[in-house]
């Protein structure tokens, strides 16, 4: 019972320290690679800690870091893709709809107040729509291209194909 609680506090603490790490660099989805590195790196940083404890005959303390090696590996991959998506959460948000055997997309970018639409007929693809700038009324956007002019409002989308035309869309989420 003590190895279980001394393995749960170096999850813990692991846990805390992985998470101020990938907090501190905020991954963006063009690091994913990375993460192929981090894992074994983890793994094998804690078999040397449990290697260099069984030789100063602490194996007790060897065992702690044999599990947290597998722990702290499973801990890495699951925060580093949380940082992924909390980047793009700062950045993006996301919307799709769906019209026939079509699926829209919109997408507005938060930092440089522009928005995309693109359109697939099939999974794995699309095509770029419409591009243009969004400017924040209350707690409506509306989103200009060219001549045409739409509004986001309560998660529907006005002005998609006709002035008074209405689209529920949902939300991405990450």
């Amino acid at each position: 019972m003590k190895l279980l609680y001394k393995v749960l506090v170096l999850a813990i603490i692991g846990f805390g320290l992985i998470w101020l790490w990938i907090y501190q660099i905020d991954p963006d989805p063009s690091l994913s690679i990375v993460i192929y590195l981090l894992v074994p790196f983890v793994f094998v940083l804690n078999l040397i800690i449990a290697g260099v404890f069984f030789y100063l005959k602490k194996k007790e303390n060897a065992r702690v870091f044999l599990v947290n090696s597998v722990t702290a590996s499973i801990i890495m991959f699951y925060l580093f893709g949380k940082g992924i998506d909390r980047h793009q959460n700062k950045r993006i948000e996301q919307w799709s709809f769906h019209k026939a055997d079509t699926t829209f997309s919109l997408i507005r970018w938060k930092e440089i107040d522009q928005f995309s639409l693109t359109y697939s007929l099939n999974q794995g693809s699309s095509w770029s729509l419409l591009d243009g700038n969004c400017v924040a009324e209350n707690d409506v956007w509306i989103l200009k291209a060219n001549s045409l002019k739409m509004k986001i409002e309560n998660e529907n989308l006005i002005g998609f194909r006709s002035e008074n035309d209405t689209i529920k869309m949902k939300k991405i989420e990450r």
